[in-house]
C-alpha cells in the first residue's frame, strides 16, 4: 500500500504539576494548523475542587476576539470534578459566549483531575509492592476499596465484571514515558 500524508493532524496533551501539598496544577493544550490552545486549572485533592482557572487562546481562528472568552474560565472556580462537572463546565464557559477549545481542554482536565485518586493512591504503595508482578484482580479490588467512586463507572470498573477480571484480565503493562517539566510562577 502506498504511504499517504494526513491532511489533518491536531495534538493534545494534559500534564498534571504538583504545587504544595495537595493543590496540584493541570494544564492542557491542544494545537494544529490554525489553533494554539491553552487551558489549566489549580485544583485541590481529594474534594477535586478548583481553586483556580485560566486560558489562553496563542493562536485562533480570531486570537483577540476567542481571548475575549478567557473571563469565563473565572466560573469554574468552586466547581468540583465529579458526576455532571462536564456539563456544567461547558455550560460555563462554552456555548455562544464561550470558547469552544477551551471547553473541550476543560474536559480534558477533568478526566486528568480523576486521575489524580490513580496517582496518589499507587505513589502511596510501596515500592517493593509496586514492583511485583502485577495480579490484576487483587489490583482491581484496591482501587475500588481506595476509590470506591469508580465502581460503576465503565465496563471494567462494572461490579458485575469482578469473575471476568479474576479469569481474563491480563498484568498491567506500563509504559516508559518522559514527564514534562515547567517552570512555576
Amino acid at each position: 500500500m502506498p504511504e499517504v500524508s494526513s491532511i489533518y493532524h491536531r495534538t493534545k496533551e494534559v500534564n498534571i504539576y504538583p504545587i504544595e501539598g495537595n493543590r496540584f496544577l493541570i494544564e492542557a493544550f491542544l494545537q494544529d494548523e490554525v489553533h494554539d490552545v491553552h487551558a489549566e486549572v489549580e485544583i485541590v485533592h481529594p474534594s477535586l475542587e478548583i481553586v483556580a482557572a485560566r486560558s489562553e487562546v496563542r493562536n485562533g481562528p480570531f486570537t483577540n476576539i476567542c481571548n475575549m472568552t478567557h473571563p469565563n474560565m473565572e466560573n469554574l472556580v468552586g466547581m468540583r470534578v465529579g458526576r455532571g462537572f462536564s456539563k456544567a463546565a461547558r455550560a460555563a464557559i462554552g456555548g455562544r459566549g464561550g470558547c469552544h477549545r477551551v471547553s473541550e481542554l476543560v474536559s480534558e482536565i477533568a478526566q486528568a483531575a480523576y486521575q489524580l485518586h490513580f496517582v496518589r493512591f499507587f505513589a502511596s504503595v510501596p515500592a517493593e509492592q509496586r514492583q511485583a508482578e502485577d495480579r490484576p484482580h487483587a489490583r482491581w479490588r484496591a482501587v475500588l476499596g481506595a476509590i470506591p467512586g469508580m465502581a460503576n463507572t465503565c465496563y471494567s470498573y462494572d461490579e458485575e465484571r469482578e469473575q471476568a477480571i479474576k479469569e481474563q484480565a491480563e498484568p498491567l503493562m506500563l509504559r516508559d514515558q518522559t514527564m514534562p517539566t515547567r517552570e512555576m510562577d
